[in-house]
């Protein structure tokens, strides 16, 4: 089992939980109090020494004077008497404001610049409506991130890129079309950036007009690669987050790629990882440039073909952004979602110019860092745009020939710009006792967190070698652990990993099958990059519950609004009936299955159709609780509670019949029969990696039944946690 910690380090705090604490650098004597050997920051772990007049740092060892003003006494334990007090004393997770020192330049204002593809593709789909309408209503709201300091531009282009003059000066945004991508250049000094204050309703006359601008257009191939660039040039000064819009491969113009490329011949073969590879690093290098100017880029792309996203990709991840991709994206099939994700990106909360730095004490090293960062140096984590949602894995190990302390202790250090122009340093702290007990440990085991470690580590294979070869590390993982259950059979926790790593061979991720083109995989590879531990585990161990059954205690908000939801059923087809109604989802879609005998009087109640045949499934969301009847409004409570325990991304909802072809897409994530991934349930599962049932003491398999009255939200049947969609505390999971 792999040692390390899943970090999100602005995640949304939980409902009823306490937030960060802020801590001024002035109640600490004007300075902030750090390790001057390895630069911790004083934290709860500390050993103070001499009465309180020095400590010693819990990650070197080493001591110092405390400065005078910061002095207090000691109790009879050794604690400072006012340790609760003061935060940074008693509190693992705390947020500094900066003193001057932690700035290389003025705080940078937050800064947006829109990169929309306006080619033929863009516009018939609605793509472009749907981008121009989100960002109008979004600024019209007041809620986008950035407030008064806020500065926005807009490039478009299909095979030329046009720049706007957002001048507040002017009546009316003035269009500049730059044709020649062979030598780029900006065609006014100013006014593409320009702060919303002073230019928001010439911004607005030209989102409003952009639509209508490029109807007739037949332009139809892109030169992203150059408008990135472009982009690069007019904000380069300040830094930002640069949102590119594409439908099409980027064909013409600096970093064109050929959609030649693609050979679906090789999908499902060894040579499937050459499709999911970049053909060069031209985004690479790109996404390294735009990293030292502090600029993080977001892609929303909307293809109807193949558009290489495995070369493209990493501009995204190499600058802390993400990839959203909408294959075969219409307005009225994609439209909602991607208008729900865009707003997400633009409102969350967020941190400019970051950086970050993770420590760990005497004994311990840092052995990888997983997820969208660019690393410079040696252990220095560049986030040009850190946010809510941003989630890195670090692996680590124990330093050779040192015998470890009996608490290993991780520290991390997030130094960021917010909106509102402040110098942060959000610091957490994790302590983790440590022992040479076998039993203890396999009973510590987070087993979200180690799945979250598993999924990073078959990815990183699979991509260097092949599909096969991360295959074949996860059925090696998996041997190692059902082993140590035979040991240690009472080790409950670590019963449910064979279950997970099994529904990560089943994935659309790491499945041996070639339905899945190069574009899908390399889309499903970059978001597990970024996921959050919760969001990670359901969609390796999808959630399911019968709705037609509900008990009455389901479906109806309580006085906190949360709404209680039924029992998670097993992740098989003996949980079901043909007269059933049932949910599943894996936090990026919810798929609703109708069984053909389902009453009458539910379909009517819930669809408004008298008979299975009469309903339709592209309509069938539009009608839920709308219907005035109880069971209409129930599952319509239920549907939105699914929702807002995972806001990223949608879930667009997909209403099934017994019997249509996307039943194939329901039925494959009932990992526990034989699906198209892997012709093994999991009994038989269990039994190729070496489970040996104890017979004596009548055990049962692991994870092979659901324990009696389903299982809490917080992932596989049986698991404690956070509910789903919430991390535990704003930090660290190991």
């Amino acid at each position: 089992i792999p040692l390390g910690i899943i970090m999100q380090p602005l995640a949304p705090v939980p409902p009823g939980a306490e937030q960060v604490h802020e801590v001024g650098y002035s109640s600490m004597a004007g300075t902030i109090l750090r390790c001057k050997s390895c630069r911790t920051y004083i934290n709860p772990f500390i050993k103070w020494e001499g009465n309180g007049t020095s400590w010693k740092c819990n990650m070197c060892g080493a001591s110092q004077k405390t400065i005078d003003p910061y002095v207090n006494s000691l109790d009879a334990a050794g604690n400072r008497v006012d340790r609760f007090e003061k935060p940074e004393l008693c509190r693992g997770a705390v947020e500094y404001i900066a003193p001057g020192e932690y700035m290389v330049r003025p705080p940078q204002p937050p800064v947006f610049m829109f990169v929309i593809d306006v080619s033929y593709t863009a516009v018939v789909t609605g793509m472009v409506d749907t981008v121009v309408s989100c960002i109008k209503e979004t600024l019209q709201s007041g809620m986008m991130a950035g407030g008064g300091r806020m500065q926005i531009g807009v490039i478009t282009y299909d095979t030329s890129l046009h720049f706007y003059n957002l001048s507040s000066n002017l009546s009316q945004p003035q269009m500049l079309v730059v044709s020649d991508l062979e030598d780029l250049f900006l065609p006014l000094p100013d006014d593409i950036l320009v702060p919303v204050s002073e230019s928001e309703s010439i911004i607005m006359t030209l989102l409003d007009s952009l639509p209508t601008m490029f109807r007739e257009t037949k332009a139809n191939e892109s030169c992203m690669g150059s408008a990135v660039k472009a982009a690069f040039m007019a904000m380069k000064h300040i830094g930002g987050k640069m949102m590119v819009f594409g439908s099409c491969i980027p064909s013409v113009g600096d970093l064109s790629l050929k959609s030649t490329r693609d050979n679906p011949r090789l999908l499902g073969t060894d040579r499937e990882v050459e499709l999911l590879r970049p053909v060069n690093d031209g985004y690479k290098d790109l996404g390294a440039e735009l990293t030292r100017a502090q600029i993080s880029v977001e892609m929303f792309l909307a293809p109807q073909q193949y558009i290489d996203l495995a070369s493209i990709s990493p501009l995204a991840k190499y600058t802390g952004g993400d990839v959203r991709y909408y294959p075969n994206f219409h307005i009225q099939l994609s439209g909602l979602k991607l208008k729900h994700e865009l707003q997400h990106v633009l409102t969350r909360y967020m941190g400019w110019e970051a950086v970050m730095r993770v420590r760990v004490s005497r004994g311990w090293k840092i052995t990888k860092f997983y997820g969208h960062l660019f690393i410079r140096g040696h252990d220095l984590l560049v986030i040009p745009n850190c946010h809510a949602d941003q989630t890195f894995a670090i692996a680590f190990d124990m330093e050779e020939n040192v015998t470890p302390e009996p608490v290993m202790y991780v520290q991390s250090a997030l130094l960021y710009t917010n909106c509102e122009g402040e110098r942060r340093i959000r610091v957490h702290t994790y302590a983790g006792v440590t022992t040479q007990n076998a039993n203890d440990i396999f009973n510590s085991v987070d087993v979200q967190a180690a799945t979250t470690m598993l999924s990073h580590i078959a990815l990183e294979a699979s991509l260097k070698t092949h599909l096969p070869e991360g295959r074949n590390r996860l059925h090696t993982m998996c041997q190692q652990v059902v082993q140590a259950i035979n040991m240690a059979p009472q080790a409950e926790k670590l019963q449910f990993l064979p279950l997970y790593i099994m529904g990560m061979l089943k994935s659309q991720a790491f499945r041996g099958t070639n339905d899945i083109s190069a574009d899908m995989r390399t889309a499903i590879w970059m978001r597990l990059e970024t996921m959050n531990v919760p969001q990670m585990a359901a969609y390796y161990y999808p959630r399911m519950m019968a709705l037609h059954n509900a008990p009455d205690s389901c479906g109806m908000p309580d006085e906190h609004g949360r709404v209680a939801l039924p029992d998670m059923l097993n992740l098989t087809s003996e949980s079901m009936t043909q007269d059933g109604i049932y949910l599943l989802e894996d936090g990026d879609l919810i798929l609703m299955w109708i069984g053909r005998a389902v009453d009458t009087g539910v379909l009517g109640a819930l669809f408004g159709v008298p008979s299975f045949e009469q309903l339709d499934p592209a309509q069938g969301e539009q009608v839920i609780g709308t219907r005035g009847d109880p069971l209409s409004n129930k599952i319509a409570h239920i549907l939105a509670q699914v929702r807002s325990e995972r806001t990223v991304p949608f879930m667009q909802l997909k209403i099934i019949r017994c019997g249509d072809p996307l039943e194939a897409r329901f039925f494959a994530s009932l990992i526990e029969d034989r699906t198209i991934g892997l012709q093994s349930t999991y009994t038989e599962f269990l039994q190729r990696m070496g489970y040996r049932p104890q017979q004596a003491q009548g055990q049962n398999p692991p994870m092979g039944g659901m324990p009696p009255g389903g299982a809490p939200p917080g992932g596989a049947p049986g698991m404690s946690g956070p509910p789903m969609g919430a991390m535990g505390s704003p930090g660290m999971r190991r």
